[in-house]
């Protein structure tokens, strides 16, 4: 009598499936409606664009308008250079010396000749900024760096007022962030 074998290789097809649902939710949708509303002349609300929170808010409808806001994007007056520059130098603030202090991490928990107590505590901790949400993370440093906040009261330079001081506190939310 031959015994009937059980197939588990469909199990692997309904367990991806979370996966898929998740990802055309949050990330395919809204991709597609991106790239949508990239061709049409739309705000949703005109109340916090435009003049804060006192006027109504208004939904418009959205009209196609081809290219134009491209072609709005790529002219003289745009800010897409500067937006550019501010990338790069985002990146280069806050990817540079975390690249670096993450590698010298990494090699001084591995090293099995320092033979260093606790390395399950510490690693918690360099791993617990991905935990907290970034929004919590970002209202953290908004109370700390803003006027009437702990660092503005300890060294009485609003930071966050310059230019390059917004960007080195945006720099360092991302390092110790990420």
């Amino acid at each position: 009598m031959k015994r009937k074998s059980i197939s588990y290789a469909k199990w692997g097809y309904v367990f991806l499936i979370p996966f898929f649902v998740v990802y055309i939710i949050f990330s395919l949708y809204p991709l597609f409606q991106t790239f949508y509303y990239s061709f049409t002349d739309y705000v949703k609300d005109q109340g916090s664009i435009g003049g804060g929170w006192t006027r109504q808010a208004v939904e418009v409808t959205p009209t196609f308008c081809g290219f134009e806001n491209y072609s709005t994007i790529f002219t003289s007056g745009s800010d897409l250079l500067q937006s550019f520059w501010n990338t790069i130098i985002m990146w280069i603030v806050g990817f540079i010396p975390q690249i670096v202090i993450s590698l010298i991490l990494a090699v001084w928990f591995t090293d099995l000749r320092l033979k260093i107590k606790a390395q399950g505590f510490f690693k918690a901790v360099i791993y617990l900024p991905n935990v907290i949400m970034a929004s919590a993370f970002a209202f953290l440093f908004y109370s700390l760096f803003s006027r009437g906040g702990a660092i503005y009261d300890l060294i009485k330079v609003p930071l966050l007022e310059s230019v390059w001081g917004s960007r080195g506190v945006v720099g360092l939310i991302n390092f110790i962030l990420w």
